[in-house]
């Protein structure tokens, strides 16, 4: 099976990578999200298809909005990364772990779209303010949320329609994420 969105290969050795990212699970018998990108059922295929964009033929504005859905998918992947580290409680670690992995390897397909080379250096943000988990999960709740937002904002002015349906998606993507961090 093969993820339309990502292109990356699923199988019985990796359909269960990220679980912790997802409100429901994987099994061998029945894969209903991509592992790497979290792409839904309705995006993953048994034939070699995927989604391809020709970063050449994207205009100036689709192009910047691809190195700011970068920007967005780092930063908040960063977040998650730092928020593990600062959690209490084991399982929202392993939540916060899973969900890092997710948003740098959204920044990493939005790099390969728009033909981006180097991934950019973003200034570290300090977090320490946020020393409970149920403050860490709010934060989270609200990066998923400004996720959601620009994907719909931005689904509409890129120039490709291969894109707008990438966009919406990762909107699917991060709604997901909300419902988990609420939980």
């Amino acid at each position: 099976m093969k993820c339309k969105i990502c292109g990356m290969e699923i199988n019985e050795r990796n359909y269960d990578f990220n679980e912790l990212a997802f409100t429901n699970k994987n099994s061998k018998d029945d894969i209903i999200y991509c592992p790497f990108c979290g792409a839904g059922k309705k995006y993953l295929s048994e034939s070699d298809e995927i989604i391809r964009v020709e970063s050449n033929l994207l205009d100036e504005n689709t192009l910047k909005i691809l190195d700011h859905a970068v920007k967005l998918e780092l930063f908040n992947g960063d977040f998650y990364s730092t928020a593990a580290t600062m959690a209490k409680n084991s399982e929202v670690k392993k939540v916060f772990e899973a969900l890092a992995n997710i948003e740098k390897f959204h920044s990493r397909l939005h790099q390969k779209l728009g033909g981006f080379t180097e991934a950019p250096n973003l200034n570290k943000v300090n977090y320490d303010k946020y020393s409970s988990d149920s403050a860490l999960l709010e934060l989270a709740r609200q990066k998923e949320e400004h996720a959601v937002s620009y994907y719909e904002r931005y689904k509409n002015e890129v120039n490709d329609k291969k894109l707008f349906e990438i966009f919406e998606a990762l909107a699917d993507v991060e709604k997901e994420h909300i419902i988990l961090v609420k939980e």
